[in-house]
């Protein structure tokens, strides 16, 4: 695996249409009038891509990305029903890659928000457990979805 990332993702702002530029409607989602964005997170190998999509109304959220899991124990369960009080928008659950395990969790909290330290006491109890913890900080992108469904800048 060339970097340690399972998947990889953005926040779009909706338009004015319910429509993704790839032509998947997004009228199936239970009252999305009342979401402004969108959190996309594409996840993908050799052999194929996968989109999910969320609808979402912060500009920012975090994704928590432990590294260096060699096995599985109950600590990583502990670890991850603790990170569910943060909103847990999307998990990739543990992923096993050339004998590696990966994992990532994309949390509907920003670095501004008041929560956020509470999860950094959090990350910094379970630091010791993993070679690292990396948190990024994804933003809203610029371009959005269009009433055609296309991305516009």
């Amino acid at each position: 695996m060339r970097n340690s990332n399972i998947t990889f993702a953005q926040i779009k702002k909706i338009g004015k249409s319910s429509e993704l530029d790839i032509t998947t409607s997004l009228s199936h989602i239970k009252e999305i009038e009342n979401y402004r964005y969108l959190l996309i997170i594409k996840s993908e190998t050799t052999r194929y891509a996968k989109f999910i999509v969320y609808p979402i109304n912060k500009v920012k959220v975090l994704k928590v990305v432990p590294t260096g899991l060699t096995q599985i124990d109950e600590h990583i369960e502990i670890f991850s029903i603790k990170l569910q009080k943060y909103g847990i928008i999307h998990s990739s659950g543990l992923v096993l890659i050339s004998g590696k395990i990966y994992f990532e969790c994309y949390l509907d909290l920003s670095l501004d928000d008041e929560k956020y330290k509470d999860l950094k006491i959090l990350l910094d109890k379970n630091k010791s457990k993993f070679k690292d913890i990396k948190l990024e900080e994804l933003n809203l992108c610029k371009s959005k979805v269009n009433l055609n469904g296309y991305m516009e800048n």
